[in-house]
């Protein structure tokens, strides 16, 4: 899914019972409810595609994790998602790759790769509530962030990082200009600053 999918937090629909189903992304404020179910949904897939052999090995393996994630992302029971995946495994097949597809920022993330020369930061303490005050202080405001999805959660989480990392580049900046400039050279170089 790409970025403006991700943004403006659309659905797809699939076929469904001779009906058309919306498949939505998971919003944060449900992540906590969508973690318990959708982890060993993503541990299974680690390194595997969307083939009807592995999903319905996946099926067969957690059952109540894949009827919950789908119940949780559609208007659809768990019973009608059950039965119709006794009745047509490849129409129940279709509504699940759908799920997986839609919620792709969380089963498959993109890997963050290190810049030349930077090594692998080390995983630290860092909560949910650490990334929410930073996209907080970044200017969104605590329920626009509960009612975004998890892939426009993560690309503003990069983006706000990025100009963060940005704005500290210019004030190291100015900052080297301050203490090497003499008071002429300092002054004009704030006055270019000016709007």
């Amino acid at each position: 899914m790409n970025d403006f999918f991700i943004a403006n937090n659309r659905s797809i629909s699939t076929a469904f019972l001779d009906a058309s189903v919306d498949v939505r992304q998971v919003q944060m404020k449900d992540f906590d409810l969508w973690l318990s179910h959708a982890e060993p949904v993503k541990a299974f897939l680690k390194d595997k595609d969307y083939s009807d052999e592995i999903l319905t090995a996946l099926f067969k393996d957690h059952t109540i994790a894949v009827l919950t994630i789908c119940n949780m992302v559609t208007d659809l029971d768990s019973e009608k998602l059950l039965s119709q995946a006794k009745e047509s495994e490849v129409k129940f097949l279709n509504i699940l790759k759908a799920v997986l597809t839609v919620n792709q920022a969380y089963f498959k993330p993109q890997p963050e790769k290190p810049k030349m020369g930077q090594k692998k930061e080390v995983v630290s303490d860092s909560t949910w509530f650490d990334s929410f005050q930073f996209l907080v202080s970044a200017g969104h405001q605590h329920q626009d962030i509960m009612n975004m999805t998890y892939g426009a959660y993560e690309r503003y989480l990069k983006a706000a990082t990025k100009d963060y990392r940005s704005k500290l580049q210019y004030l190291t900046v100015a900052i080297r200009s301050a203490q090497h400039a003499d008071a002429n050279d300092f002054k004009k170089f704030m006055d270019e600053l000016k709007p």
